[in-house]
């Protein structure tokens, strides 16, 4: 194993990550194209690459046909699509769609929207952060929230191997 990756750009890409949190996602509703390009840039850093879009219209249309999410209103998506669709864009990586819902429907029941958008994104940054340093999870957390940082660990640990394996081709 080459040394060097905690200190390379792909580390950094990773530990440097930051999810919108509720209150920094977009206040006003937004079309297809905006929130594409929205969680597009949002993900950008953690893309492999040459695949710089983790998220397209039909995949959209298929999350509302799928009831993973609700329709939108009027063509527009608020905050809450957002949200939904940031934490499917991260999830899809490592669980099926139909697990995803389940665990977005899970969390819904647990707290309200924002509470639990936010604390997937902190578990996200957090388990990015661990992954890239090497650092081990012994989570001390009740059964929901062992859910979600599981989950989150495992997009982290993906994210790592992906960023790892982009270090070492760079390398050679």
């Amino acid at each position: 194993m080459k040394a060097g990756f905690q200190n390379s750009e792909q580390a950094a890409q990773m530990m440097q990550f930051r999810c919108p949190r509720w209150e920094q996602l977009p206040g006003i509703a937004l079309y297809m194209d905006q929130v594409t390009g929205y969680l597009n840039e949002v993900f950008a850093p953690l893309c492999p690459p040459g695949e710089e879009k983790l998220l397209t219209k039909a995949m959209v249309n298929n999350y509302v046909k799928q009831k993973v999410m609700a329709p939108p209103t009027n063509k527009k998506y608020g905050r809450t699509h957002v949200a939904q669709l940031l934490v499917i864009c991260a999830l899809k990586q490592v669980l099926s769609i139909q697990e995803v819902a389940q665990l977005i429907r899970m969390q819904a029941q647990v707290c309200e929207v924002q509470r639990a958008y936010d604390y997937f994104c902190g578990q996200l940054e957090e388990a990015l952060q661990q992954v890239a340093q090497g650092t081990p999870v012994a989570p001390e957390a009740d059964d929901d929230r062992l859910v979600v940082i599981h989950a989150t660990r495992a997009v982290a640990s993906k994210v790592y191997l992906q960023k790892r394996l982009e270090f070492e081709s760079r390398a050679e």
